[in-house]
């Protein structure tokens, strides 16, 4: 649900309120897309494994989050342009 938030904001900033809440009805009415909440135990986790040892990196908490989704879920490529997944040790598709 943070990458969601980021989304959010970007498309509002970018294209208005309508294309933001738009894009979120579409992912939450999509069976193919699952949102994963955040609990305390997974920010915990993530700030552990990846905020704290990676300190010297500008990893967000999103970011962090991810990583720990992703490393606990055996997943090990990215679509992204975020040059942080590949710090974290992901394989990324631009």
């Amino acid at each position: 649900n943070l990458v969601l938030t980021e989304m959010y904001a970007l498309l509002r900033r970018r294209q208005g309120p309508r294309a933001a809440i738009g894009f979120l009805d579409r992912v939450h009415e999509d069976p193919l897309h699952e949102v994963v909440w955040v609990t305390r135990e997974l920010e915990r986790r993530a700030v552990d494994r990846w905020l704290r040892p990676f300190s010297d990196h500008r990893f967000s908490l999103t970011d962090a989050v991810g990583f720990e989704l992703m490393r606990e879920r055996g997943v090990t490529t990215a679509f992204t342009t975020d040059g942080h997944f590949t710090v974290a040790g992901f394989e990324v598709v631009p």
